[in-house]
């Protein structure tokens, strides 16, 4: 009698024990999506706020009338046209609006920086600003001194131009497979006059190693290798004449070499905790649909 006591005890234990482990993990599950659903509303909350209307950029500075628009790069030319439609009217000036400085008279610079320049191409005053800085941003005032004063105006926006490598930071190739780097320009408003090519640190345009290859494009450069060895490993880096420099790690693998990033890697020299993480990982993605998603529990 004794011992039939003593087994429904433990087996209340352990049915009592099992109902414990499981209200713990509904106890956690509730917390885990009460504090998701709380954090979802904030961030509701504060993608829906309404922002501070600020000052809107190139404000008109009290101008009636169009407003020209150039786009100029930093360090390359600005030109901000004025057509004059009665060559005789009167003189011709340039004024820059924000500090009302006297850049231009006729075709002669007032200014005392000689960046400012007066180009005459028939009834166009340009004003050609080169190079041009990110300060020069703002609107300018082309005005004749005739009854009435005839005014045009002009915003000049500048960019600060940058290149990229496609695949940059790191690329692998195999030994004896071609390579091919292409140096593109963003936000460039002129075409690069030269693209240097470096790697470590070296220029290569003028190696004239056998099977490498640099041809300059409207919107940049490309490198091509025909078959890669392993002395082409390295830091490449293109450096245009206007614009940032970019850079890229090219990694030559050997044909014997298979890296567990590219192929896979060897299962059976694998530790037993990464056998342990990777049977939780199969064993979580096999439950995962039975746990309700959170756009379903809080719908937005």
């Amino acid at each position: 009698m004794s011992e039939k006591r003593r087994e429904n005890d433990e087996y209340f234990m352990i049915i009592m024990r099992t109902l414990w482990i499981v209200v713990v993990i509904l106890l956690e599950i509730h917390l885990y999506f009460t504090v998701s659903q709380a954090k979802h509303q904030q961030n509701s909350s504060a993608n829906n706020a309404i922002a501070p209307l600020n000052n809107p950029e190139g404000k008109n500075e009290g101008i009636e009338g169009p407003i020209g628009e150039v786009l100029a790069q930093s360090g390359g030319t600005a030109i901000l046209p004025c057509k004059i439609t009665d060559p005789g009217a009167g003189t011709v000036t340039w004024v820059r609006r924000r500090d009302r400085l006297l850049l231009t008279v006729g075709t002669s610079t007032h200014s005392i920086d000689t960046r400012f320049q007066v180009n005459l191409v028939r009834n166009d005053w340009q004003l050609r600003i080169r190079p041009v800085m990110m300060d020069d941003a703002g609107i300018y005032e082309c005005q004749v001194t005739s009854h009435p004063v005839q005014q045009n105006f002009a915003r000049l926006k500048i960019t600060e131009a940058y290149s990229i490598i496609p695949g940059a930071p790191d690329l692998h190739v195999k030994q004896g497979s071609s390579l091919r780097l292409e140096c593109q320009l963003m936000a460039a408003t002129e075409n690069p006059l030269y693209v240097f090519w470096y790697r470590q640190g070296r220029m290569i345009n003028y190696d004239e190693e056998p099977g490498v290859d640099v041809r300059l494009t409207e919107n940049g450069s490309i490198l091509t290798v025909n078959k890669t060895k392993l002395t082409h490993d390295g830091n490449y880096t293109c450096a245009p004449s206007n614009a940032k420099s970019a850079s890229i790690m090219v990694h030559v693998i050997e044909e014997e070499e298979k890296p567990a990033a590219m192929h896979g890697g060897d299962r059976r020299n694998l530790s037993p905790a990464i056998l342990a993480s990777n049977f939780l990982v199969s064993l979580l993605a096999a439950v995962s649909w039975r746990i309700p998603s959170f756009t379903s529990l809080y719908p937005t």
